[in-house]
């Protein structure tokens, strides 16, 4: 496209033979027409002035409808109270506590000694003889059974057999009589606790043992024994 010798932009000429930038008259035909006046397109080249807009109004929000005034309550007349009688005798005075005892401490306690189990109080005491003897006749011995049951006994003759058995918890000495007859003898019955003092025992020993009666069946039985030195 042929530019405008005056504004030097490629240009077209109006209809009444200007540029259409800048108004020079073209006179020649090599440019092409625009079926407007340079007028025209300077009217068309300003801002069109635009209506007035309207500032609407900003919605005003509800206010809360104030609340209602309450009416004060008038406060309810305080009966007077009646005056607190003094008591007719006057408390009587805390009693003096009696000073504590301090305790000791743990330390300065004396130990108290605890006295080893000794033998029960014999409660009959005879000599293997003697209870055997009791024995001799059928009435006698039912007398004696019934005069010995549950009584301590403190019998004295001589071992003759000491039996100690760990793996079948066994504990006992006969005792037999000087003049009896050998096959009838006490048995005495110890608990396992004792059997270090049964092992230092020698057949034929004279030895004093103290413990419960227990019934006869072959020999006489005495149970819970302990010898008695």
């Amino acid at each position: 496209m042929p530019k405008c010798p005056n504004c030097g932009q490629e240009t077209a000429r109006t209809k009444d033979w200007a540029c259409q930038w800048c108004g020079y008259p073209l006179l020649s035909r090599s440019y092409k027409q625009i079926p407007k006046t340079y007028k025209q397109l300077q009217e068309e080249s300003l801002p069109q002035p635009r209506a007035p807009v309207r500032d609407e109004p900003e919605p005003v929000a509800e206010l809360a409808p104030e609340p209602e005034p309450v009416a004060e309550l008038e406060p309810a007349p305080v009966a007077e109270s009646e005056p607190m009688l003094e008591p007719a005798t006057k408390p009587k005075s805390a009693a003096k506590s009696k000073p504590i005892a301090k305790r000791k401490p743990a330390a300065e306690l004396e130990p108290v000694a605890v006295a080893k189990p000794g033998p029960e109080p014999a409660a009959i005491e005879l000599t293997v003889d003697e209870l055997l003897s009791a024995y001799e006749y059928e009435v006698e011995g039912v007398a004696a059974d019934a005069k010995f049951t549950n009584k301590i006994l403190k019998i004295t003759g001589i071992a003759n057999r000491i039996e100690i058995k760990d793996a079948l918890d066994i504990s006992y000495i006969n005792l037999s009589g000087a003049g009896t007859n050998a096959l009838q003898s006490v048995r005495c019955v110890f608990d396992k606790r004792y059997r270090p003092e049964l092992n230092q025992l020698t057949r034929g020993q004279t030895v004093t043992v103290q413990g419960k009666y227990d019934g006869s069946i072959i020999d006489i039985s005495l149970r819970d024994c302990m010898l008695v030195h």
